[in-house]
């Protein structure tokens, strides 16, 4: 144990003093684990992957980490002074000094340098063929999801696969680190098992860490992604993806899996749910056993969305136009919060309402408001923060959800070309939920949303705009959160001339019956150009690394 105990050190303070790729490709050796020396025994194959797991925490703890996801468009941005490196990215203008671009950045090349430490030495543990295994798949997956995570928001990367130093690692174009993202995930789905058990791999019977269904899940928004922009691979792609989220389903519904949807949407990020999420297919797991702050095992919490925060914390908020035009019911109700807590006087008014302070009027998400004490209670938006929460929280990080997967195999199976009465049933499922009927209620004949008639391109734009809808302001961690989404449909032009042209949204308040008029805190900025679908470099690693000095129209050319 005391072995086990000052090598995980070693290897935590291996790992934690990277602050960049190219920090990781200058470290020296000396003094230090190394892959070939740090599996003495089997403890120490359990201990990588508990650092590997430390290492995603602190991936996906804040909003900062995804940061992309600020381009969609059902995220907007508070108007503060010291919000500016988030506005860059709400008004697409990011610059190479943006101190977001950074954090992204060293936060995944970690997560990548745990992976590579574990691929590159594990067979070597004098442990078990099945310990190995786990290991081994645990560190395909996770650095699968880190490179998916890097080439959809940078576009080329330093393609980093083993722990040896190279001062000169060129860029790799955007199909060859798919290549390898789905070679990482084949293999996971190979080393993976359906269903973990024990302690410290299961917490009230749903697994903490990553199995055979997260590996095809995960696969089948990549393939989604490849057969979308920048690749273009088209239908044979969207085939595939459908293969892909099929097994996931098939394997819920005949047992293999034990995922499930629930009946009422609001429980997905509820507090009671949390830690017995069965919709969940991955989530990061959090712990304020040992207290807050950036260096703990906590993450952000509702800190950063909840406007009655003072201090210039709240960072994230909701844009008008798609509160405006997301469908009512439980999910919308679920999703923004009725009521907005005025600090000032202790009273809650509608999100519109002069009584707020300017920079409040704007609608907002629920999603991250989880209590700090020891019961399940759910947040009450109608009450103060500060007697329910702290900056830190324990909520777990949903990647991605059985409902997702429900609507990558109905948006692919629709923009393939097909259809057929599954990929409608399923589609009918999420949203017979959201509008309060249950995920496996029938409603009165003849009166789902979605008729069983509907053509493969209805099919597909009707499960891309409920997948919009399911993980709107979700950005905690959401292997495809909105901007994802957008993306890969080429589709963020319109959202940025839509913002430009900065429309007013007219609606009803349900209390006075009185026309609402309102526009976005501000628009876009400039003209609209392909290369704002990447960001760009940060301007310290370019200093470290010439390959990375390309312009943004140069990187358009490094695709294939």
């Amino acid at each position: 144990m005391k072995t086990l105990r000052n090598k995980t050190i070693a290897l935590i303070a291996c790992l934690l003093c990277t602050v960049s790729c190219n920090d990781f490709l200058k470290e020296e050796a000396r003094g230090k684990l190394t892959s070939d020396t740090a599996f003495a025994q089997q403890s120490d194959v359990e201990g990588s992957v508990n650092i590997l797991y430390r290492q995603i925490g602190r991936a996906t703890f804040g909003f900062t980490q995804f940061i992309f996801a600020q381009m969609g468009d059902d995220l907007a941005t508070h108007p503060g002074s010291n919000k500016a490196a988030i506005r860059e990215w709400d008004k697409y203008t990011i610059s190479t000094n943006n101190e977001r671009l950074l954090w992204c950045w060293e936060d995944k090349y970690k997560v990548i340098k745990a992976t590579n430490f574990i691929i590159n030495g594990v067979e070597s543990a004098p442990a078990s063929q099945e310990e190995i295994d786990y290991a081994l798949g645990q560190a395909h997956f996770w650095r699968a999801w880190a490179y998916f995570y890097l080439v959809r928001m940078f576009g080329p990367l330093p393609m980093v696969l083993s722990t040896e130093i190279d001062y000169s690692i060129e860029l790799s174009n955007v199909a060859e680190v798919y290549d390898l993202i789905v070679s990482d995930l084949k293999i996971a789905g190979e080393k993976l098992i359906p269903n973990y058990t024990g302690v410290p791999r299961t917490m009230n019977g749903v697994n903490v860490v990553a199995n055979r269904a997260a590996a095809e899940a995960v696969l089948s928004c990549v393939y989604m992604s490849m057969a979308g922009w920048p690749l273009n691979r088209g239908a044979e792609y969207y085939s595939l993806a459908a293969a892909e989220a099929l097994k996931v389903i098939d394997g819920s519904d005949n047992g293999t899996y034990y995922y499930q949807l629930y009946d009422e949407y609001w429980k997905i990020h509820s507090k009671q749910e949390d830690r017995r999420n069965r919709e969940s297919i991955v989530g990061v797991y959090y712990s304020q056993t040992f207290g807050g702050g950036d260096g703990s095992e906590s993450a952000r919490g509702a800190i950063n969305d909840i406007p009655a925060i003072s201090q210039g914390w709240t960072d994230a908020r909701a844009e008008v136009g798609f509160w405006v035009e997301f469908p009512e019911g439980p999910r919308k109700a679920a999703t923004y919060p009725e009521w907005t807590f005025n600090k000032n006087d202790g009273n809650v008014y509608r999100w519109w309402s002069d009584k707020l302070d300017p920079e409040y009027i704007s609608p907002y998400f629920g999603k991250s408001a989880f209590t700090n004490n020891d019961r399940e209670d759910e947040y009450d938006f109608t009450k103060g923060y500060e007697s329910q929460a702290n900056g830190w929280s324990e909520q777990v990080h949903q990647m991605v959800r059985l409902a997702e997967v429900y609507l990558f195999y109905a948006e692919a199976t629709g923009r393939a070309g097909q259809t057929n009465a599954r990929a409608i049933e399923l589609l009918n499922k999420v949203r017979n939920r959201a509008d309060g009927f249950g995920p496996v209620a029938v409603r009165p004949e003849g009166q789902n949303v979605y008729p069983a008639g509907m053509s493969a391109t209805e099919l597909a734009e009707a499960a891309y705009n409920e997948h919009g809808w399911e993980i709107a302001g979700w950005y905690w961690g959401a292997i495809a959160p909105r901007a994802n989404d957008m993306q890969r449909m080429d589709r963020l032009k319109d959202h940025f001339n839509k913002r430009k042209a900065d429309p007013e949204y007219v609606f009803t308040d349900p209390d006075t019956r009185q026309q609402v008029r309102v526009h976005e805190p501000y628009p876009t900025e400039g003209e609209w150009s392909q290369s704002k679908m990447f960001a760009p470099y940060p301007s310290e690693e370019v200093e470290r690394n010439p390959a990375l000095n390309v312009s943004p129209e140069e990187k358009l050319n490094m695709i294939n």
